[in-house]
Parts: structure tokens; C-alpha cells; sequence
């Protein structure tokens, strides 16, 4: 078995990830945008940082069941990786999971 965040996969279903982070966190340079190659972000968030003042930038992906993007601040640049709630999936493993948890709750 492997592990997919808290839950786990048959050895035998390999993930199709691509979760290369492109956000590269340093306080030396300015704050950049060259989406979807790179992010370039300071190291720390800032008190301007809050889910209003961020932008989303480029498109929703998912990943093995896991819906993300990324946000970056409109004021300091600081960027983050915002991981969507899990509620639906196009993942079979996922959802063969959920439907074996549910299971075991009854």
C-alpha cells in the first residue's frame, strides 16, 4: 500500500502525479509571476495576507483526487499552494476508499 495523503492506495494503481512545486520562496529577490513555470515569493507572510487579499493565479489542477491552485498576495507577492477541500473526485482510488469508509462507519 501507499500512501496518498491520509489515505491509501493498492500498490499496484500507480498515481499520476505532477506536483512539482513551483513556488520558490527568497528573501534576496522581488516577488514574481513567470506562472506556470516558476513563483518567485518571499519567505514569510505578511499581516496583508488573508484569503481576501489573494488572487488566484492560472488554473484549478488536480492531483490523485486533490484539487489545487495557486494564490498569491495582491500587496507583498507571498504565494501559497491552496489545497481545495476533498468532496468530489474523478480518482477510482479515492473514491473506492471513501465508499469503504463509509462502510466501516455503519
Amino acid at each position: 500500500m501507499k500512501r496518498i495523503g491520509s489515505n491509501l492506495r493498492p500498490a499496484e494503481q500507480k498515481p499520476q502525479r505532477n506536483l512539482r512545486n513551483i513556488i520558490r520562496y527568497n528573501d534576496v529577490d522581488a516577488p514574481s509571476n513567470d506562472y506556470p513555470k516558476r513563483i518567485t515569493s518571499p519567505s514569510k507572510p505578511k499581516p496583508c495576507c488573508s484569503d481576501d487579499s489573494r488572487d488566484i493565479v492560472g488554473n484549478i489542477r488536480e492531483v490523485d483526487g486533490f484539487k489545487f491552485c495557486y494564490k498569491i498576495c495582491r500587496e507583498c507577492g507571498h504565494a501559497v499552494r491552496y489545497f481545495y477541500p476533498a468532496v468530489e473526485t474523478n480518482d477510482k482510488a479515492v473514491r473506492e476508499y471513501r465508499a469503504w469508509k463509509r462502510y466501516m462507519a455503519q
